[in-house]
């Protein structure tokens, strides 16, 4: 099956879990079936102000479909810990995640979420592994030795380093995690069970979707990292995130900006490649309903890409639910998601999250000969069927 989408989905069908989102879901017990219309024809192209699509209405006061506004920003553990609101939100979750692979290629896919003040949702120690099985699973015995997220302490040291701990005598395994005051290095501990440190491929990236009911704003770092994980040498790429909502809305809810029924994202990758002549590229790709959509990329050399207007298609196996192939067509280049064979997460479907199948693999440029070394591509689709693909207005 494949679906064509304009950017932000004017063609046919489309859909996410994050580590933080789908999870903060399954703790408000959200029920998929109750976010999503079935799927309905919609228009090709951009709703034009005449003509068949002239007789809809024009979007409400300070409705914008989804359409978001992205760019660089200056990496900074100050406003890493910084607990003021910005843009009017305060901040829902601070999360660590993403994936390393062993020289046998398992696959471990990490998240540590810390909640904002007031926010439930993932504050926790969530891991997958594909070591011994065919693709990924979680692993409830590792996850379960580690100390909860709870009553965590954020603070900058001396240094003005930034450094997230558990809380004083929190039953389980303590976890450190660090970011130098430049936003330049990162480091993450989790008891014994694993050790990692790496370096930002800069510089950091941000988001945000205004709304009219709920507005969102995302904050992103991505680092390339290497260490150990029950004492094997690891390495692969990882991201520093923050997200900031209206008190008590969680990312996954149907109520944030890209979840919503009749505007909602097809497709929502963060991604970093290294490869083996020391170049990067890294970012995110968003693909979806109404204007939701875009993609934001940086490079060794700091040249960006920051669209707002993409297009691509999503080609689902035949179950209608993995991805065979994902194309993005950005004003930078052509770039295409190769699914990892290992990289499907089967236990986050279901109750938790039958709604964004979630998996791993890596995004290229179309073509691109390069070798590369260390990635991580951790997103998700939505099928044809589990959302509402019809023009809501004439914008």
């Amino acid at each position: 099956m494949q679906i064509e989408t304009t950017g932000q989905l004017s063609h046919m069908s489309r859909r996410k879990l994050f580590a933080m989102g789908g999870m903060a879901a399954i703790a408000m017990g959200v029920k998929p079936d109750a976010l999503f219309a079935a799927d309905t024809a919609v228009p090709a192209g951009k709703a034009p102000s005449t003509g068949a699509s002239g007789s809809l209405p024009w979007p409400r006061r300070a409705k914008f479909g989804g359409k978001a506004i992205v760019g660089p920003h200056q990496a900074s553990a100050a406003a890493m810990i910084d607990d003021s609101p910005v843009l009017g939100l305060p901040r829902e979750r601070t999360f660590f995640y993403g994936n390393v692979r062993d020289a046998e290629g398992n696959l471990y896919e990490l998240v540590r979420g810390m909640a904002g003040k007031g926010f439930g949702g993932l504050d926790q120690l969530f891991i997958q592994s594909s070591k011994g099985m065919d693709t990924l699973h979680v692993d409830m015995a590792s996850m379960g030795t580690a100390a909860p997220s709870a009553g965590h302490k954020a603070q900058l040291d001396a240094a003005g380093n930034a450094v997230w701990t558990s809380a004083p005598g929190a039953k389980g395994a303590p976890f450190r995690i660090s970011m130098s005051a430049d936003g330049s290095k990162a480091a993450w501990k989790e008891g014994d069970l694993f050790e990692l440190e790496g370096e930002l491929l800069g510089p950091g990236l941000q988001w945000t979707v205004p709304d009219a009911d709920n507005s969102e704003f995302y904050v992103s770092q991505v680092y390339e990292m290497k260490g150990h994980y029950k004492g094997t040498p690891v390495r692969g790429i990882l991201g520093l995130d923050q997200s900031y909502l209206p008190q008590g809305v969680l990312m996954y809810s149907g109520k944030d900006p890209l979840f919503l029924k009749d505007q909602h994202h097809r497709c929502w990758y963060t991604w970093g490649t290294r490869y083996e002549d020391g170049s990067y590229e890294s970012g995110h790709f968003v693909l979806g309903t109404e204007r939701v959509g875009f993609a934001l990329i940086t490079n060794q050399d700091g040249e960006l890409i920051l669209d707002t207007e993409v297009t691509g298609n999503v080609d689902l196996m035949d179950d209608n639910v993995w991805p065979r192939r994902i194309v993005v067509h950005t004003s930078g280049g052509n770039f295409e998601f190769l699914p990892d064979p290992k990289g499907r997460m089967p236990d986050l479907l279901g109750n938790i999250q039958s709604f964004t199948p979630q998996n791993e693999g890596r995004w290229r440029r179309i073509g691109d000969s390069r070798k590369p070394v260390s990635w991580f591509a951790w997103g998700e689709v939505q099928s044809a069927d589990r959302i509402d693909y019809e023009q809501h207005t004439r914008f």
